[in-house]
């Protein structure tokens, strides 16, 4: 079943073992795994975050061109291509870091299922080993609810007008299911992984709000024509 994400257990193996041999705790050693994995991708969340507030900004410019050539298909496919490019939006570019991850994830669950019966950590201490699923579901209860948090948080603060807060919440729960049906039954070394990402996520958003997260988030982004 996981012999196509083989060689990526492979490497998070070996890193797993290196991180223990100075951590002495193997759930200490995921968490601090999860970290480099996350730092590793975080140039592809970051060009998501500059797509999203470049969209956001375009939305508006975007909507009139709707309005206005309604009645023209073709030219409305022209302008929106010409605003897009204007604006520097690439439609696909959000979508990098989540499919770097899904791969990692599938490996993360692999490696966990199949080593981590020699794994065992104080961090939870009431399973003999990480291959286990949480008997008690307290990772996975907690997991969705850091997940639930992270989404009510804005991506940015210049990300346009944020949806109402009862439609936030309804995507934040469906969200936090997630990561608690997945983590349910799953080892709870995944839970581990899952809740030390979240947390990753969460720092992402916090940094995005500070001087040097809104310069970084700014960095490259094209000035726009004026619309007319």
């Amino acid at each position: 079943m996981y012999t196509w994400f083989q060689p990526i257990i492979a490497v998070l193996a070996q890193a797993l073992s290196y991180l223990h041999t100075f951590t002495h705790d193997w759930g200490v050693s995921i968490i601090l795994l999860t970290l480099v994995v996350k730092m590793a991708l975080f140039r592809f969340n970051l060009t998501a975050a500059r797509q999203h507030i470049r969209t956001a900004a375009m939305g508006p410019h975007l909507k009139k061109l709707q309005q206005t050539h309604a009645a023209n298909p073709n030219r409305l496919m022209e302008e929106s291509g010409k605003l897009y490019r204007e604006h520097g939006v690439n439609p696909f570019a959000q979508m990098g870091g989540v499919l770097l991850q899904l791969p990692v994830l599938s490996a993360m669950y692999g490696l966990f299922l199949t080593h981590g019966s020699a794994m065992s950590s104080l961090l939870v201490p009431w399973v003999s080993h990480l291959a286990l699923a949480d008997p008690l579901h307290v990772l996975p209860v907690l997991t969705g609810l850091m997940t639930f948090v992270v989404s009510l948080i804005p991506l940015t603060e210049a990300a346009g007008p944020a949806p109402g807060s009862g439609k936030r919440a309804m995507l934040g729960i469906v969200l936090m299911l997630i990561p608690l049906l997945v983590t349910w039954r799953a080892p709870i070394a995944l839970g581990l992984y899952w809740m030390a990402g979240s947390a990753f996520g969460l720092l992402e958003r916090l940094l995005y709000r500070t001087a040097f997260g809104k310069r970084l988030l700014r960095k490259g982004t094209p000035e726009p024509a004026q619309a007319s």
